[in-house]
């Protein structure tokens, strides 16, 4: 993965029942976010991973809210396995 815009550090800052939030750093500018890998359900029977339609209700809501209080969204990476937010710190 050399090619990908951010670094995500081992450092744990939270985890849940479908969610790991790690930190990472943007590698062009060096700022610090929080990079949340959220397991995305495979088979709809399955109960391991949120389904997609649940985590794109999250990044829907995240990309309208801007307010001092909440949590903004920086960017948003989609593999096999996760959806990763990149969020604030």
């Amino acid at each position: 993965m050399d090619g990908a815009p951010f670094c995500v550090k081992v450092m744990l800052l939270s985890c849940g029942q479908f969610a790991v939030v790690r930190r990472c750093r943007e590698k062009s500018s060096a700022t610090e976010f929080a990079a949340k890998f959220i397991r995305k359900r495979r088979v709809a029977s399955s109960r391991r991973g949120q389904p997609m339609a649940d985590i794109e209700q999250e990044v829907d809501l995240l990309m309208q809210m801007a307010h001092q209080n909440v949590i903004s969204l920086h960017d948003v990476f989609d593999n096999d396995v996760y959806v990763i937010l990149v969020l604030e710190l």
